[in-house]
């Protein structure tokens, strides 16, 4: 038993342990980075927002209401002397893993010990092992385990099955007050679970079932000697059950603000369709490449939506094919279990192995709700479980069906496949090791997937590759019209490249798709403000404004336009009200320094100038801003230690005109030979620096007089 747990654990582990040292990528953004709760020093503020930090009441929330995950993600922050480290969150989804996987081949061996069913005929074979084997090594894990906002699905299997565990002692157990004891213990488990994902509730559904079908097979009299008659035990265990999935509905619901999410089309375009025949066509075309990836996990990708997925229009598209196979392989599952000899136990086993498939996969199916996702992968952690038993079972019957002789072939071909499974689990671990190589992936998967190639276009922009980020841009757009954000984005682009016609058209094209995208009237504005079209600029500005009522970049750039227009006042006022809503602003603070400086504002800089230095005391910009003024007021001390700080700090981006300006500070101070080397320092770096000539020449007859 030692041995074989060793083995499963090296099994869970091995294909995740060489590909840890990875980034925070996709979702891990907005969960983890962006997500204030996260870095709350209130430990209770997750229980008031959704999975992502927003209000959980609110109509702009995703609903999905998993505090103990983010719980979880604030105890890695802790632990890591609060800092967001993304391997140390990797290596706790890891072990989330493993350990999961212990709790699942347990779970597996209960099962089977449930319903009776024979041992295998060879000690080279344990129904309950194979399985949990290839749930340990599965490909499509590797978005939960690598992906760190897995680690809610991942949470919620661990508890999925520590509450079905608790419910299979309740069966067993024939003293009344510990029988439901585990019945309330697996309620809890199955709460528990919910608040780690939502979909952690359909284990009690799955309890029903199980307790349904099992329990005929459990020895009564063992049961009900000198106890309540059994039947009666089994309707008030079966009561109590039910009672806790509505109780627990209920409270979520409540939690939830009695609203259910609003999601946009792109995200389920099939939910929005007003045909029934090809909503419900697309559907089941769904449920195929679900079923599709857990027996054949060759087409992995982070995100399904936005094109990946057609929608089915007619009868007479190919994958009407698909669906008619998916169903009447459901068939064939009913007959065998109506019609076969197979013995009771294993037909049992078959009932309860497809109700773990399908019961946790429902909350995805579409069916109770509308989703947020055409297909993700990560839903089907749990519901692979049930598969893998199904396959373990059927492994079991070639063996014991085949002559002895070809053991060892059938054994060999399983153990290729456990190697298999692991590199290919391997190889996409490694793409989930960083935004780039996860977003090529998903394009070779889904290259008509609109959304993938706007998070490419992105990766490139990041990595200054500016003309393949346009190419992916404008696919995205080519592929869904009204994507706006991929619009902004372009835009953006080519405001950088001073294109400013093209960026206004894409902007304007963007707020007339989406009206209340500030970041958008703001771009807008800063393109107007640069074809000096002021008054349009303003209107801009002010209407980002509207639809975001705090915007420090918006303030910021506000002031930028006001100095352009000569209104000081109101610049400086625009950039007190951004550092106000952000008081690490550098970007605020080093132009409201510099207009302090130009202006001849040196009493109000002195007083700013502790505050900042206070809150941004490593910025390169702030050092240097601030040396200039102190150079202006005499303090040549201090301007010189901050010009020397600043330039140690842009490092490999150190201009000429920092040197230049320290240099003018030693000429000011009389240290003419330190003046002199800042003066050639500048020239070096740009040889045509007018100035920095003239002053070396001053300095130089200084030196001679």
């Amino acid at each position: 038993m030692v041995y074989k747990l060793i083995c499963l654990v090296l099994a869970s582990s091995l294909p995740f342990m060489f590909t840890l040292h990875g980034d925070f990528v996709f979702d891990d953004s907005e969960a983890i980075i962006k997500n204030k709760d996260v870095v709350s020093e209130s430990w209770m503020d997750a229980f008031n927002n959704d999975f992502w930090g927003t209000d959980i009441k609110s109509n702009l929330s995703h609903k999905s209401y998993r505090p103990l995950t983010i719980i979880s993600f604030r105890i890695n922050y802790w632990l890591n002397n609060n800092q967001l480290s993304a391997v140390h969150f990797k290596v706790t989804n890891l072990i989330s893993h493993t350990l999961c996987c212990l709790i699942v081949y347990n779970s597996f061996i209960v099962i089977l010990n449930d319903v009776g069913f024979e041992k295998s005929i060879t000690s080279c074979i344990d129904i309950a092992y194979t399985a949990a084997t290839l749930f340990a090594v599965h490909p499509v894990h590797v978005e939960a385990v690598s992906g760190i906002v897995g680690r809610a699905d991942i949470l919620a299997c661990c508890t999925f099955f520590l509450a079905f565990i608790f419910y299979s002692k309740s069966m067993r157990n024939c003293k009344f007050m510990i029988s439901y004891f585990y019945v309330s213990t697996a309620i809890l488990l199955a709460g528990i679970s919910m608040l780690f994902k939502e979909n952690g509730i359909t284990v009690l559904g799955f309890c029903i079932i199980y307790d349904i079908v099992i329990t005929k097979n459990i020895k009564t009299k063992q049961l009900t000697k000198g106890h309540l008659n059994f039947n009666i035990k089994v309707i008030i265990r079966l009561s109590l059950t039910s009672l806790g999935i509505i109780v627990l509905l209920y409270g979520r619901w409540t939690v939830m603000g009695r609203h259910t999410p609003a999601f946009k089309a792109i995200d389920n375009p099939a939910a929005f369709s007003d045909n029934l025949f090809t909503k419900l066509a697309t559907y089941n075309y769904i449920y195929f490449l679900n079923a599709l990836l857990v027996i054949w996990p060759q087409w992995l990708c982070y995100d399904w939506s936005m094109g990946c997925v057609p929608l089915i229009h007619s009868t007479l598209d190919f994958r009407i094919l698909c669906i008619w196979a998916i169903y009447l392989y459901g068939v064939l599952v009913v007959r065998v279990i109506i019609q076969n000899s197979w013995n009771i136990s294993t037909k049992r086993l078959l009932i309860v192995t497809v109700s773990l498939t399908i019961i946790p996969f429902l909350p995805a199916a579409n069916i109770l709700y509308t989703v947020g996702f055409v297909i993700a992968e990560r839903v089907l952690y749990i519901p692979s479980a049930g598969y893998c038993l199904l396959f373990a079972i059927g492994f079991k019957k070639i063996l014991t069906s085949e002559k002895r002789q070809r053991y060892k072939l059938y054994i060999l071909l399983f153990s290729l496949l456990i190697i298999t499974y692991g590199v290919k689990s391997w190889k996409r671990s490694i793409d989930w090791q960083n935004e780039y190589r996860l977003y090529i992936s998903g394009m070779a998967v889904c290259p008509l997937n609109a959304k993938v190639r706007y998070n490419v276009a992105k990766v490139a922009d990041a990595s200054h590759n500016t003309e393949w980020a346009m190419e992916e841009y404008k696919a995205a757009i080519r592929l869904n019209p009204n994507y706006y954000q991929a619009m902004n984005n372009i835009a953006n682009l080519l405001k950088n490249q001073k294109q400013y016609t093209e960026a206004e058209d894409y902007l304007k094209s963007a707020v007339r798709l989406k009206r209340d995208f500030p970041a958008a009237w703001m771009n807008l504005g800063i393109v107007l403000a640069n074809v000096r079209r002021y008054d349009e600029a303003l209107d801009a500005y002010k209407t980002a404004m509207e639809y975001r009522k705090k915007y420090p970049d918006c303030l910021y750039n506000l002031g930028n336009l006001y100095l352009e227009m000569n209104m000081t006042k109101d610049a400086m006022e625009s950039w007190f009200q951004a550092i106000n809503l952000n008081s690490s602003h550098v970007l605020a603070w080093t132009n409201l320094l510099a207009l302090l400086d130009n202006s001849g504002h040196l009493e109000k800089a002195q007083e700013v100038i502790p505050v900042v230095l206070n809150e941004l005391p490593d910025s390169p910009s702030i050092n240097f801003a601030v040396a200039n003024i102190y150079g202006k007021l005499e303090r040549y001390k201090e301007a010189e230690k901050h010009f020397r700080k600043a330039i140690k700090l842009f490092g490999n981006r150190v201009q000429a005109i920092h040197f230049a300006n320290l240099g003018v500070l030693y000429h000011r101070w009389k240290k003419y030979d330190l003046a002199e080397n800042m003066y050639k320092n500048a020239l070096k770096i740009n040889p045509n620096f007018k100035s920095a000539e003239r002053n070396l020449r001053s300095v130089k007859k200084m030196r001679k007089q």
